[in-house]
């Protein structure tokens, strides 16, 4: 209880996360993707690229930064564990699915924007750690997170379809860069 609502003898609403019926794993990933879903309106028409989010989950107090390709991603894992998920959060998956599809017809441009900006973003990020491979063990190192930018290129890549056309010589001049030292 915060100490304001103590002092004006208030007590502190009952939590708003709605029941699941999933183990804690899932049902955080699934409050992290329906909060997303939740503020995918007002994210498309920001000028925001990461989007701050902020979600009491049963495995506590998360963070997560909202991008089309990070929602998609939760989607695309809730749904590959879907027969984990009891019937009401299976319900939840598919109201979150059908407002990713309400907002991708709604806001199409906005839509390709925001996915293109992600794509620079994480290709950018992945390029630079590709040049610093003469660090060899902070590189080692970063390697498992860094590797996750390159699976958001993917997807992003994946998201966009042919509008990623121009983009892919980009794309393949950082792969290059992947390729062991002869």
């Amino acid at each position: 209880m915060s100490w304001l609502k103590k002092l004006f003898g208030q007590k502190d609403a009952a939590p708003s996360s709605p029941p699941t019926d999933s183990e804690p794993k899932l049902a955080a990933k699934l409050l992290e993707a329906e909060k997303m879903a939740a503020q995918l309106q007002d994210y498309l028409l920001s000028e925001k690229l990461f989007w701050q989010i902020v979600v009491d989950t049963p495995a506590g107090l998360r963070q997560p930064k909202m991008t089309l390709g990070a929602l998609y991603q939760r989607i695309q894992d809730l749904e590959a564990e879907k027969v984990q998920l009891g019937p009401n959060d299976r319900a939840r998956l598919a109201k979150i699915q059908q407002q990713w599809d309400r907002a991708r017809r709604q806001f199409p441009q906005r839509w390709r924007n925001k996915l293109r900006r992600e794509y620079k973003s994480y290709l950018n990020n992945w390029k630079y750690f590709l040049e610093q491979r003469s660090n060899s063990e902070r590189w080692a190192q970063d390697y498992p997170i860094e590797a996750r930018n390159h699976e958001r290129v993917r997807l992003v890549l994946r998201l966009l379809g042919p509008d990623a056309a121009d983009l892919l010589s980009d794309y393949e001049k950082v792969e290059a860069l992947d390729k062991p030292p002869a």
